[in-house]
């Protein structure tokens, strides 16, 4: 065939190309090949619209072997060897083929060409490559969240946690930025490099980040035992925890049961106790070979929850007449032990009016469960909120307000 062949005829009539998008217009200079290139390039065409990607790259490969050819004829030639070694699998060799290209292509195709050349990298596993093209697709493209987790993924395949977790929280604000959804593989990726770096407040981050976007069962879970167990938690702040963690049933070991139940005990609310202790012998997780103490405890709660509720008329008499509101408080927790949540409300809200002093967070958190039990959830929301941000209770209070957004 002596017939010389334009660019333009070849690249249309080879549509397969636009699955990749990385065949380009011929560049302004270029109009024509030689014969000898044309020919077999000619062959190559017709046999990749055959799909014989063994003879194009045989045709394409006697292209190559001419000597001297022209920019332009050096260009298709690396397109079309890139388009059929990515069609026969060698993702390695088409991103070379079309590197190769990458300085020439029209200004406006670039863009396209680096998320291609990316993600042949990628897939072919040359990891420096990947990264390298991967953060010019994100300079190019900052909102495509796909870029983002190449790159980390990318990072990560390299055991480089570090910028791993960087990278990937990038992506996830990007995300937010252009309204698109957290995919649960980019933080499950980011929680397990941070697990690698022992970093405790970017583990807990994530795992609530991984609650907000896809709250189940187990995802509560995993969040409440790395915030329970974080070491510089008080008294009150794991009471607060335990309390959460009864109330979305996440309570499973008989010592979670026990402490909470002592805890209660010691701060004033035996009637708290009854129903933890009770909760853990119906569920059987009391019912083991430490019964009888189990049992002594519940007793104990029982005896002390009856004088409590015996005395209430008188100690919210007392308290109504006290100038500050910590004793109101007592008594609005000592309702919600008894399941009187009305009740439980109006004497929180009073102490809180008083001013409860250093059971103003204490009461804030009791009054918006009173209000999430009457299934008042904008109430419960508010009353979260109103924990300030540098109170001990203030990480507790984000969990309820985020348990309560999902009631």
């Amino acid at each position: 065939m002596r017939k010389i062949v334009t660019l333009l005829a070849l690249v249309c009539s080879v549509s397969a190309f636009a699955v990749v998008g990385v065949l380009a217009s011929a560049p302004a200079h270029a109009e024509k090949f030689s014969a000898e290139v044309g020919k077999p390039l000619q062959a190559a065409q017709d046999a990749i619209k055959k799909k014989k990607w063994a003879d194009a790259l045989a045709e394409i490969r006697k292209a190559q072997a001419v000597p001297t050819k022209t920019a332009f004829e050096e260009y298709t030639i690396n397109e079309l060897l890139g388009y059929t070694l990515w069609q026969s699998g060698d993702t390695a060799g088409a991103a070379r083929a079309y590197e190769q290209n990458l300085s020439s292509a029209p200004a406006n195709e670039v863009p396209a060409r680096v998320k291609t050349l990316a993600q042949l990298n990628s897939t072919a596993k040359n990891v420096p490559k990947a990264i390298e093209y991967g953060n010019r697709w994100i300079k190019a493209s900052p909102n495509d969240t796909d870029a983002y987790y190449l790159v980390a993924q990318s990072h990560y395949q390299q055991k480089d946690c570090k910028n791993t977790v960087r990278v990937m929280q990038n992506g996830i604000e990007a995300a937010r930025r252009s309204g698109k959804p957290v995919k649960e593989s980019w933080l499950t990726m980011k929680l397990y490099c941070q697990t690698e770096l022992k970093d405790e407040d970017g583990i807990s981050d994530t795992r609530e980040q991984l609650v907000r976007s896809f709250p189940s069962r187990d995802n509560w879970e995993r969040l409440l035992a790395t915030v329970y167990n974080r070491r510089e938690n008080e008294d009150a702040t794991t009471l607060g925890y335990y309390r959460l963690m009864f109330d979305l049933d996440l309570l499973k070991k008989p010592k979670d049961y026990v402490d909470f139940s002592e805890m209660a005990i010691m701060t004033g609310v035996p009637g708290e106790a009854v129903i933890v202790m009770e909760k853990g012998f119906a569920n059987k997780i009391l019912d083991n070979e430490e019964k009888e103490r189990h049992a002594r405890l519940l007793n104990n709660a029982k005896g002390q929850a009856q004088t409590n509720k015996n005395a209430l008329p008188n100690l919210e008499k007392e308290a109504r007449a006290a100038k500050t509101g910590e004793a109101d408080v007592g008594i609005g927790m000592a309702y919600m032990s008894f399941g009187q949540y009305d009740k439980a409300v109006e004497a929180l809200q009073r102490g809180l009016q008083k001013g409860a002093n250093k059971r103003t967070a204490e009461a804030q958190i009791m009054l918006g469960r009173a209000y999430l039990k009457l299934k008042q959830k904008d109430a419960a929301r508010r009353a979260f909120k109103a924990v300030p941000d540098d109170s001990k209770l203030a990480r507790v209070a984000e969990l309820y307000d985020l348990h309560a957004a999902q009631s």
